[in-house]
């Protein structure tokens, strides 16, 4: 896979465009913003990273997770969901324009990953499954294919996606998981893809996704961490480190500490990303100007084989910069 197949760059820079507009109208009142502790492992201790966009990017001393602090009310973080001009080409002229690549390169390998769950016997056949953040419901197509599950619920707090997701036949919950009542959904397997990276208060969001999930089910995660290469490569000059969207940056370790904050069992911790050294490919050849480390330019140049070598050692390491987390809810 390569960035380019899921995130064309004159789509993407568009959409980045329209944020940095948005900012304007939704963000100009600073005041308003919050300070907050560290959002993974709530420590008080930490140093300033980078100013970006007129926001400030945190570094926790505790636990080296990066986050935007003061930040965005969550008032002023659903108005800009509801009403921006950067949410709603990513909604509609992004999402058409990269849907059949995303089905065959995001959403199919996603609902392959759920089937192999099945099949290690950790989610029982003919359950129940939710997917928080269900979007246009391309993966809950895919995971309908497979016939794993009796009940497949969409949990999509926006009007027209959640029209969308309905449209293809699924049941959903138009509300956002903070939201959903206890019992309202009792999944086997639930999952939420990027969307950590996005809320106001990760441990809130993590312990609303875990009540949706009953006592012993297990609750799939992706997100961004700090910890992978293009993110420490790039920092603050990196396309996916941009505020409003993008706030919580956590580490490998802070993600540890959120999921044993959350209340939830650990299970796995992989960084099975592939778009790493990619991405870092990808900058260097837009910006002459950027400035990488030796090492970086010496890999760059090499061959795509040592250059390939290299990211499966990125993957083993946990150190790229996609992670993925299985928890469960304890009995």
């Amino acid at each position: 896979m390569k960035e380019s197949e899921i995130r064309p760059e004159a789509l993407f820079d568009r959409y980045l465009e329209l944020s940095r507009r948005d900012i304007a109208t939704f963000f100009a009142d600073h005041a308003a913003f919050r300070e907050i502790r560290c959002p993974a492992c709530d420590s008080k201790d930490s140093r300033e990273g980078f100013e970006k966009l007129g926001f400030h990017y945190r570094v926790c001393e505790q636990c080296s997770s990066l986050f935007l602090s003061p930040r965005p009310t969550e008032e002023m973080q659903a108005a800009y969901s509801r009403q921006s001009e950067a949410v709603e080409f990513w909604s509609t002229h992004f999402y058409r324009e990269t849907a059949d690549a995303r089905r065959e390169k995001m959403f199919r390998p996603r609902a392959q990953q759920v089937g192999a769950l099945a099949a290690q016997g950790l989610v029982p056949a003919g359950g129940t499954f939710a997917d928080i953040g269900s979007g246009y419901g391309i993966f809950l197509e895919e995971l309908k294919s497979l016939d794993l599950f009796g009940d497949i619920v969409g949990i999509e707090p926006a009007p027209g996606l959640a029209a969308v997701c309905r449209g293809k036949g699924f049941r959903v919950i138009e509300k956002m998981v903070e939201d959903v009542a206890e019992g309202e959904v009792r999944a086997d397997l639930a999952t939420a893809f990027e969307v950590l990276e996005h809320v106001f208060e990760p441990v809130r969001f993590l312990q609303a996704a875990a009540a949706v999930v009953r006592p012993g089910g297990i609750l799939l995660f992706t997100t961004l961490t700090i910890s992978g290469f293009d993110l420490q490569v790039l920092w603050n000059e990196s396309k996916s480190i941009y505020p409003p969207h993008h706030i919580n940056l956590l580490s490998v370790g802070g993600i540890r500490d959120l999921v044993r904050r959350s209340g939830l069992e650990l299970v796995e911790i992989s960084t099975p990303g592939r778009l790493d050294v990619d991405i870092v490919s990808g900058m260097a050849a837009s910006n002459r100007s950027l400035p990488l480390p030796r090492f970086v330019e010496s890999l760059l140049a090499s061959p795509p084989s040592v250059q390939e070598d290299f990211q499966l050692f990125l993957q083993r390491s946990l150190l790229s910069s996609h992670i993925r987390v299985l928890a469960r809810r304890p009995i």
